[in-house]
């Protein structure tokens, strides 16, 4: 059985963030030598791909993670996830973190999201939208602070079928401030 993994993760001065980042990749190097110890074809290679893109705003620093695991089915498994560190508290951030501060938070991202992606015409199952946007913790715990606004990742089957692919939205700031 051949396997393929390439990965890439930043390195950063802050320890806590590394740690984070070095975990989030270990998890999916796991998960995938794990999904890959039992041959489903033979003679056939298994590959593992994590990209990142980061964003930084004001003490924000945020780093996503782009994971495309291939083990032999109709297409990959494809992963969006998110990882935010807050340099001026030294603490990794997440959306219940957000919601802690703003409480009205969750309904905001729902509706902004929902506008926003309503405007796109690879959405067309108006349910999958609505569940994909609910207001929960999980909906929204893919985030990334850019100068533009607040970034939401959806991922694949969340607010549309696989072949629509994921989606990412930019919500300004300038919504959260009422």
């Amino acid at each position: 059985m051949n396997n393929g993994i390439q990965v890439s993760y930043p390195r950063t001065i802050y320890l806590k963030l590394n740690e984070a980042c070095k975990a989030c990749i270990e998890t999916k190097i796991m998960n995938f030598m794990n999904s890959a110890k039992e041959p489903i074809q033979e003679n056939f290679t298994y590959t593992l791909d994590v990209s990142y893109d980061d964003y930084s705003y004001n003490d924000y620093l945020s780093f996503v993670f782009y994971t495309s695991m291939y083990l032999g089915g109709a297409h990959p498994d494809n992963d969006i996830e998110t990882v935010v560190y807050d340099i001026k508290k030294n603490k990794l951030v997440t959306i219940k973190d957000l919601v802690e501060e703003k409480h009205d938070l969750l309904q905001v991202l729902s509706k902004e999201s929902r506008e926003l992606l309503k405007k796109n015409d690879k959405i067309l199952d108006n349910d999958m939208l609505l569940s994909g946007t609910k207001a929960n913790y999980e909906n929204f715990s893919n985030f990334a602070f850019t100068p533009m606004g607040l970034m939401l990742f959806f991922k694949n089957y969340q607010v549309a079928p696989y072949a629509a692919g994921s989606f990412k939205i930019v919500i300004p700031y300038e919504c959260f401030s009422n």
